[in-house]
């Protein structure tokens, strides 16, 4: 193979970055205890999930926000006449108004719960929302403070063992709380913190062998628990809201929905009738006044005409009388209009008097714009007041609101300032009328002028008394008919529960996915910054050089492993590599052969003398020199003396036939590295070497050559220029992939002749999918140059 092919060869594998599945799946079955122990644990904690997490349902319930009147107030629906459509609050403001914190937390006072408890399931605390096995009666005096955990432990029928360890913010301090103390049921448990009394409600013998724990509820924490909990939607064109939240405990949200939903509708019920309730406070203060009026002017009328003995007045009386009644009676309708249009001015724009606002036909008003926008802005104040408790300033919702509070606000100044001119013009023009008739009543006798003011006096408030008793009774009907527009289409109950846990198959899968990814991402990760080589595919990946052969694991204490143990896979990998080499180099021309490596420790010499004496027991004559005279080790292995050896020869003290020795092995004979010489690599580049390669040459079927390694000294490099054949040697586990690319650059430059691989150490105990076709290599892909 030429340089200029090894040169385009490698630069094509340079470029292939496509993914080998075959790799990587050798990658992962090598380590499949990994796996398999990732399987496991995966497998096993998804069944542990499964078993002991609390199974979460969806708790549901949904309103109807419906067009229906209030009832059967007139007022009302001329009122939804006048502004158009319903008068029902958008869907937005509804769900506002169920988020706010008033409406939750009045939501929580209501249902009273005091504590929250809790069951060890293994390692799982689960609620245990009325199972409760204890009765817990605690002391008003005591702090009993909220939210720290308290652990109870049943010891016996009678004694149990209570901990806490928390910390309590007291005063704008943190006070840290820890106990643990043995006490018993139905005696109060007392100290610097509690004071309370635990008695079990069955059999306390049963309690044994379990652990409870409890804490005292901080109603506003819990309050904004579930304000964050509890999620609210509504579609753009239905008028259905729904209400729903994710719960472990679905009986305690089940009833904190529905006890919310009752709140929500008692205060939808309340604010929709605060009008009516005003005036009806309004009226009932009038009466309370006149009435007591009335029986005054009714003794003074009665006592007056007993005195007096006048039974009727005279024709002229009673129509006067009737004159200055109708008057009185109109002028004091139109002056309680009157001080209600100049109240009002002054209550419009004041969100503080809001609360105070009437309705007009209360005081007689039948102005049915007025009414319906007084009624109207009455509204708006109440859902402000509300929506004012969960939203800020620049919400949306508020802002379009106060608009409209402020739109509705001005149309009633503009009507007030007409209607407060027209009254006061009316009552001028009944004060003309009033004083005119009251002149002719001066010129009647004077005991007559008394009974007529007494009479008209007591008529008149009798008149308003009635009326504001008729005002009374339409209200109390208006009451008692009002509904509120919102209907539950389906309250939150145990049929409706949606299980929101997973398929347990599922999470098993899951497990057992996840328990097989994570090792076998560990695996990928520690080969992806692993640089050793461990498969063949490594070195058909970053290399064009061909492999010679595949040298599996050996497990003998031997080295000379093709000698002493023949049947061994070993000494068939050597035969292989022998046959390989017929095929590699031309028969009686070629016939030296150098083994490198590029560091040290990768079976160099291991492999040099096992292939030499391989090919001796072949019958091929065949001398090995050990041309590595830094560190030399073919006497060591066969036994030989180093006393004189290449060294020698290449300084001209010994001739070649004298540094030539026998080994046991017939056919091998060991030209060791004699001893260790000051320029080993100055002494390789003498014509000696050569001298002594030819002549070997003449004596010998192969010449094998044990050399230095190549990345630390230059010697492999010099005698690889007379090699035939020049094989590196590469170490499953030891060698690493960057010294392919030195090996790579070597060959490119040519600096060596007809270089190859055998790679060294294949454990046959281990999976390999590279020996499996290693043969295949060799005889197909290894000499197609």
């Amino acid at each position: 193979m030429t340089a200029n092919n090894l040169n385009q060869q490698y630069n094509t594998i340079e470029q292939n970055d496509e993914i080998d599945i075959k790799r990587l799946l050798f990658l992962l079955l090598r380590r499949w205890y990994w796996l398999a122990l990732g399987l496991f644990i995966g497998a096993t904690g998804a069944w542990l999930f499964v078993k002991y997490t609390p199974d979460k349902y969806q708790v549901n319930t949904s309103l109807l926000v419906t067009d229906e009147s209030k009832g059967f107030d007139l007022e009302n629906l001329f009122m939804e006449g006048m502004m158009g459509g319903s008068g029902k609050a958008s869907l937005q403001n509804e769900v506002e108004f169920l988020r706010s914190y008033t409406l939750n937390r009045q939501a929580v006072d209501n249902l009273n719960w005091q504590t929250s408890w809790q069951k060890k399931n293994l390692i799982i605390w689960s609620g245990i929302y009325l199972n409760e096995p204890f009765i817990l009666h605690k002391s008003g005096e005591a702090l009993n403070p909220a939210g720290i955990s308290i652990y109870i432990t049943p010891l016996s029928e009678t004694e149990y063992v209570i901990e806490a360890d928390g910390e309590i913010d007291l005063d704008g301090q943190t006070q840290k709380i820890a106990f643990e103390e043995t006490a018993t049921y139905a005696q109060p448990f007392r100290n610097e913190y509690f004071n309370f009394t635990l008695t079990p409600k069955e059999n306390s013998g049963e309690l044994l062998g379990e652990s409870y724990r409890f804490s005292f509820i901080d109603k506003s924490k819990l309050t904004t628990a579930y304000l964050k909990r509890v999620n609210t939607d509504y579609g753009k064109e239905s008028e259905v809201i729904k209400l729903s939240i994710e719960s472990t405990e679905p009986l305690r949200d089940i009833h904190y929905m529905n006890e919310l939903v009752r709140v929500y509708l008692e205060l939808k019920l309340d604010l929709q009738t605060q009008t009516q309730k005003r005036s009806l406070d309004f009226i009932d203060s009038q009466l309370s006044g006149i009435s007591s009026d009335l029986s005054a002017a009714e003794n003074t009328f009665t006592e007056f005409r007993s005195k007096n003995q006048i039974i009727d007045l005279s024709s002229q009386g009673s129509l006067i009388m009737e004159q200055l009644k109708e008057i009185e009676q109109e002028k004091s309708q139109m002056q309680m209009q009157l001080d209600y249009f100049k109240n009002l001015q002054r209550y419009l724009g004041n969100i503080q008097s809001a609360d105070q606002l009437v309705a007009p036909s209360v005081v007689g008003i039948t102005d049915a714009t007025l009414n319906a926008l007084v009624l109207k802005l009455s509204e708006l104040y109440s859902r402000r007041k509300v929506l004012a408790f969960s939203a800020r300033e620049n919400n949306p919702s508020l802002i379009l609101l106060n608009q409209e509070i402020d739109q509705v606000n001005h149309h009633v100044r503009e009507m007030l300032v007409n209607l407060i001119d027209n009254t006061q013009l009316s009552v001028n023009t009944l004060n003309i009328r009033y004083n005119r008739i009251n002149q002719q009543l001066n010129n009647m006798p004077e005991q007559e002028q008394q009974l007529i003011n007494i009479q008209r006096q007591y008529e008149l408030t009798n008149e308003i008394y009635t009326y504001l008793l008729q005002r009374r009774a339409e209200l109390e009907i208006s009451l008692a008919a009002a509904v509120v527009d919102i209907q539950i289409i389906d309250p939150a109950q145990f049929e409706r529960l949606v299980p929101l846990n997973k398929s347990p198959l599922l999470i098993l899968f899951i497990g057992a996915f996840l328990g097989l990814l994570l090792p076998g991402v560990l695996i990928l990760v520690i080969d992806f910054f692993d640089n050793s080589i461990h498969l063949q595919e490594d070195i058909e990946k970053l290399t064009p050089l061909s492999i010679l052969g595949n040298v599996f694991h050996s497990t003998e204490k031997s080295e000379l492993v093709v000698v002493h143990h023949p049947q061994a896979p070993i000494t068939e990998s050597y035969r292989t590599i022998r046959t390989n080499l017929q095929f590699k180099l031309t028969p009686g021309i070629q016939k030296v052969i150098g083994l490198h490596s590029v560091q040290p420790s990768e079976g160099k010499s291991f492999n040099a003398t096992n292939l030499a004496s391989i090919m001796a027991m072949n019958d091929k004559k065949t001398v090995i020199i050990g041309a590595d005279m830094r560190k030399p080790r073919l006497h060591q292995i066969f036994n030989l003396s180093n006393t004189k050896g290449l060294s020698n020869y290449l300084v001209g003290q010994y001739t070649a036939k004298e540094v030539i020795q026998q080994t046991e092995i017939e056919n091998l004979s060991v030209i060791a590295s004699g001893p260790i010489p000051p320029n080993p690599a100055e002494l390789i580049e003498r014509p000696a070497f050569l001298q002594l390669l030819e002549e070997l040459k003449k004596q010998f079927d192969f010449i094998i050559i044990d050399n230095a390694p190549v990345s630390r000294v230059t010697d492999g490099l010099i005698t690889s220029r007379h090699s035939d054949l020049n094989l590196f040697i590469l170490r499953y586990g030891v060698s690493k992939k960057n010294q392919l690319k030195y090996i790579n650059d070597i060959a490119s430059h040519g600096t060596m002749n007809n270089p190859a691989l055998i790679i060294n150490d294949i454990k046959l105990n281990r999976l390999n999918y590279g020996y499996s076709y290693s043969y295949q290599y060799a005889y197909g892909k290894g000499y197609a140059v």
